[in-house]
């Protein structure tokens, strides 16, 4: 993969048909996590009660509103992390009225990397970015590295410097390379800004 560079007002690379199965493949596997997860997902009803407010609020009154989860799986605790750490209640409180929309922006974020990976035809056209696009490329790279980065076991910065220093027959190499693509395409995403 080349560097992202501008062109005009698009920014542009040209990535080949491995990179761009790769890359497809992760974005995919994301969006699975996160339908899998989508607490909008366990409200099959909200349709039915968009014109019956009354209907609507009462489902939501015999949810407990003091216990939103927190999600189980550390990597889908990255992407949606508790906000007030040292008071449970408004954690709780943002969890509740914020993480639908939250789910539902990552995932649209997805969709949009999907679409501009699709419309390079397997590498053979240039992948180019618009304005309007690049926000939502910033922020599905940033959810494929910290679910990568989770499962690699990185917590902080020297977790990432440590992977630089694993065998060859460690079987985390091949993340741990895709880990650092993933975060070469970010830094020069943002360079070419």
């Amino acid at each position: 993969m080349e560097r992202f560079r501008r062109d005009g007002d698009d920014i542009t690379t040209q990535l080949d048909a491995d990179e761009v199965d790769l890359l497809d493949s992760l974005v995919t596997q994301l969006v699975a996590m996160l339908e899998d997860n989508n607490p909008s997902a366990d409200q099959p009803e909200a349709d039915a009660d968009a014109d019956d407010p009354f209907a609507f609020w009462a489902r939501d009154l015999e949810s407990d509103p003091d216990a939103p989860e927190e999600p189980d799986d550390p990597a889908l605790r990255l992407l949606f992390p508790t906000a007030y750490p040292h008071d449970a209640q408004a954690a709780s409180d943002f969890r509740r009225f914020t993480q639908s929309d939250l789910y539902d922006a990552k995932l649209a974020a997805a969709q949009v990397v999907r679409g501009d990976l699709a419309a390079t035809q397997q590498g053979q056209h240039r992948l180019t970015i618009p304005p309007e696009r690049v926000d939502p490329w910033l922020k599905a790279l940033t959810s494929l590295r910290l679910v990568l980065g989770s499962r690699l076991g990185i917590a902080d910065s020297d977790g990432a410097e440590q992977l630089e220093d694993l065998d060859e027959d460690d079987p985390r190499i091949f993340a741990a390379s895709v880990f650092s693509w993933l975060g070469f395409m970010q830094e020069t995403l943002v360079e070419a800004l």
